[in-house]
């Protein structure tokens, strides 16, 4: 399942939300007839006598056909609908999904006449991109004489944390400007830059720093840099290897910036490296990640939600227990915030005592959970998620999936989802539920 592996993964420096076009539930005969659930899921009632399973891809929606399908001891293929149909099942079962190229899926005590599969790909494409250049129009920012003004350009990301468009990656030196020493009032030399950006809806945000270099231009290590507001430019269309130049950002008019503070809650015993990312959310423009906080620099100067209609906050909160690779780490996805505080609220601690084999998986349960998770991973190879439902504490991985040889990442998850159903749920409609996580990373040599 999706749930929030693509934050752990990315904090991992590693599942998607998905496109939601090209899908949509296809016309159920009855009751309890076949149907694909929106973005994935379970539904229809409790498994009594049949279990219709779909098998989808979870970027373009699209059947799968060929997937191998193992729901308790039977075993059967997928249709050119992407559909299984298991007859003689009653109950919870263990649902195994294996299809070439993608990552494979377990289920654990699914119980529901619907149960849909939407797979990631095992290897992610690369991102589609475009490079803008322009220039950020400063002229109404001033800063006294013997100071510069300072920008770095960066563009909204989209609400799939991991989508590799999110990843690109432009020198400072591109993405970056300033205007030169002001000797006159105002400064409003050339501040030009160059950024390479995903395809798609895009809006681009550059927080402007008025520099005093203390008399030593030379020198940057005495310098002080102060926020002073920001520059933008939303509604841009791009598209993949079609660049775009003469972009000009404006400035944001400073009534519609203010300051917001990050409430961190209270995060796991021992988690006490604390942080939260705090963005904008644009919808179709996507997410505009503003700036990191942190509990002893909560404070910061960012744009209001109603400097872009309809937006709101995104706050994306980290918590851990180190920088190795195996530290246990916790993280909440809050969304739809407003106002000038944003809380974390409640964090959920990492499974406690994991035992990981290439066949089997025991955990501590974390009180509060909805669901317990435990994906594999080989370098940039996603190989297996299996998701809990029952309770259960340990899995055998069904033999229809083998863990390769070699080094493997494994990361045990208890997964906070307030008032979601376990045997009722589309993760297209429910995604806002799953909301926090706890994780446990476990390396196998």
């Amino acid at each position: 399942m999706r749930f929030l592996s693509s934050i752990v993964l990315l904090v991992l420096a590693t599942a998607g939300c998905g496109d939601d076009s090209g899908g949509g539930e296809v016309d159920a005969p009855g009751p309890a007839g076949p149907r694909v659930i929106p973005g994935g899921g379970i539904g229809d009632g409790p498994i009594d006598g049949v279990a219709y399973v779909y098998v989808i891809d979870d970027a373009t929606r699209a059947p799968i056909a060929g997937a191998t399908v193992r729901v308790g001891t039977l075993e059967g293929t997928t249709d050119a609908a992407g559909l299984f149909t298991a007859d003689g099942v009653s109950g919870p079962q263990t649902v195994a999904v294996k299809a070439s190229n993608y990552r494979s899926e377990v289920w654990v005590g699914a119980n529901g006449t619907n149960l849909t599969f939407a797979l990631q790909v095992a290897a992610q494409p690369s991102a589609r991109s475009a490079t803008i250049s322009g220039s950020l129009d400063l002229s109404s920012f001033t800063v006294p004489i013997g100071h510069t003004k300072y920008a770095s350009v960066g563009y909204s990301q989209t609400h799939d944390l991991d989508d590799p468009g999110n990843s690109i990656v432009t020198p400072d030196a591109m993405k970056a400007c300033a205007t030169g020493l002001s000797t006159t009032q105002p400064n409003n030399g050339p501040c030009n830059f160059t950024l390479e950006v995903r395809a798609g809806k895009v809006a681009l945000l550059a927080p402007v720093f008025d520099v005093d270099m203390k008399g030593s231009p030379v020198d940057p290590s005495d310098d002080v840099v102060t926020l002073i507001g920001y520059a933008y430019k939303a509604g841009l269309t791009v598209a993949e290897n079609v660049d775009q130049t003469g972009v000009t950002l404006n400035a944001l008019d400073i009534g519609m910036q203010h300051e917001v503070t990050v409430d961190f809650g209270a995060p796991p015993s021992g988690h006490n490296t604390v942080a939260g990312v705090v963005g904008l959310d644009l919808g179709e423009d996507g997410i505009l990640q503003v700036t990191i906080r942190t509990p002893t620099m909560a404070t910061a100067l960012i744009p209001k939600p109603e400097a872009f209609a309809g937006s709101s906050y995104q706050l994306v909160g980290i918590a851990t227990k180190g920088d190795t690779p195996t530290a246990a780490r916790s993280f909440v996805l809050r969304r739809g915030l407003t106002g000038t505080s944003l809380a974390a609220g409640s964090w959920l601690a990492a499974p406690g005592s994991p035992t990981i084999t290439r066949t089997t998986a025991a955990w501590t349960a974390v009180p509060g959970a909805t669901v317990h998770g435990v994906e594999y991973a080989q370098g940039n190879a996603r190989l297996l998620n299996i998701s809990v439902f029952d309770g259960s504490t340990e899995v055998t991985i069904p033999e229809l999936v083998a863990i390769p040889d070699g080094p493997i990442l494994v990361v045990v998850q208890a997964i906070g989802a307030p008032g979601l159903d376990v045997t009722n749920f589309s993760l297209d409609a429910d995604e806002d539920k799953l909301v926090e996580v706890g994780a446990q990373p476990v390396e196998l040599p």
